[in-house]
């Protein structure tokens, strides 16, 4: 399949099936004897496997034939994705910075421990919820939640429970 190809980076995705794809090169000029950089925007086809494309994306765009007034490229492939913000990564990350400067730990051994308290927390929700099924009560809404947890020791309800469990290691 003949035709240009150009990698750049995603500049816009505010179109349906439409990405904007910046591609940088060098060009010369003779009078000043030196090269300067400059910026060409290509409209680009992005559906199917690249409908998904984050503003920052390196991908790889092929001449296609002309699909609108200034649409002539389709995206062939992502080379590399962008790293997007997340709010719940961005208040996990916060939370193990304040934990840290606490706890005197550093972050990654913060996190592990809220990581672990979260699985003990879930194992053991994961078995009460098995138990209320085996025992046909899983139909029941509110009422009995907390009392059961509390009656059997487990996990659950405000999470002291767990909390004192991972608090030792």
């Amino acid at each position: 399949m003949g035709g240009a190809q150009f990698i750049g980076r995603v500049v816009s995705n505010r179109m349906q099936k439409t990405v904007v794809v910046a591609v940088d090169y060098m060009a010369y000029l003779p009078k000043l004897k030196t090269y300067e950089k400059r910026t060409s925007k290509h409209f680009a086809h992005a559906d199917g496997d690249h409908a998904d494309l984050d503003i920052g994306d390196l991908v790889r765009i092929q001449w296609a034939q002309r699909m609108s007034k200034h649409k002539h490229y389709k995206v062939t492939e992502v080379l590399r994705k962008a790293r997007v913000y997340s709010p719940e990564v961005g208040a996990a990350a916060a939370a193990a910075r304040e934990g840290a400067a606490e706890g005197q730990r550093d972050a990654v051994a913060v996190a592990e421990a809220g990581a672990a308290a979260a699985a003990e927390r879930l194992r053991a929700l994961r078995e009460l919820y098995g138990q209320r099924i085996a025992a046909g009560g899983g139909g029941s809404s509110g009422g009995g939640g907390a009392g059961a947890a509390a009656a059997e020791g487990g996990g659950g309800g405000d999470g002291a429970g767990s909390q004192g469990v991972s608090g030792g290691s």
